[in-house]
């Protein structure tokens, strides 16, 4: 039976989207931490987390081992059908990569805004940067997902881009002085699309695996 190991540091940064997607497909994986990132950092492909260890059946040293946190998320969600893998779903799958490619833009503003950016007033342009982007994320996707009709980005049935657009709207959900843009633009489409993926029992799994895990996170 293969199982599974994402090694990545005790956050959920950028190792968190493929711990759903193994919540999601009920697999069986195990989250590892570096103990001494310094002197283990040479053992990882490119020198860097997250990295995917697959195992086939009882054996000790992963069949497949896999780097960069956007090529595993496409792997894991390609393996548990979340993501297409015949001639068919090119252009699906393309639908799915604008989706996540404008979440990651904007989560790399929210990372510039909360751990980048020194000074009060490099923050205050960074969190402005960060409010015009999460606003322009909600009234576009709120629009795509009207347009869509079925409470998904893409077909009719979650797929790698529901899993990522809702861990990211949520992130945004956090900030407290982004609480009236998100009131204002969460129109019919995006909560259809809320309440579609909370009633999934699969992602419903993974919600709850998450509190605690999510509970020894430092952040």
């Amino acid at each position: 039976m293969t199982r599974f190991e994402i090694l990545y540091f005790q956050t959920s940064g950028h190792g968190e989207v493929a711990r759903a997607i193994l919540d999601y497909a009920n697999a069986d994986y195990q989250s590892t931490y570096p103990t001494d990132w310094a002197v283990e950092k040479s053992q990882s492909p490119f020198g860097k987390l997250p990295v995917l260890n697959e195992y086939d059946s009882d054996s000790a040293e992963p069949s497949f081992v896999l780097s960069e946190s956007d090529a595993i998320q496409r792997y894991l969600a390609a393996r548990f059908g979340l993501y297409g893998t015949s001639p068919a779903d090119v252009r699906s799958n393309a639908q799915q990569d604008a989706v996540l490619g404008q979440c990651n833009d904007v989560m790399d503003l929210l990372v510039q805004a909360l751990f980048i950016a020194k000074t009060e007033e490099e923050k205050a342009v960074a969190f402005k940067k960060l409010g015009e982007a999460a606003t322009n994320l909600l009234k576009k996707h709120d629009e795509l997902l009207l347009r869509n009709g079925t409470g998904h980005y893409v077909g009719n049935q979650t797929t790698l881009a529901d899993i990522v657009a809702y861990m990211r709207l949520e992130r945004l959900v956090k900030l407290p002085i982004y609480k009236e843009i998100l009131e204002e633009h969460m129109g019919e489409g995006l909560r259809k699309f809320q309440a579609t993926l909370e009633q999934d029992p699969a992602f419903k799994r993974y919600q709850e695996r998450a509190v605690a895990r999510l509970a020894t996170y430092s952040r």
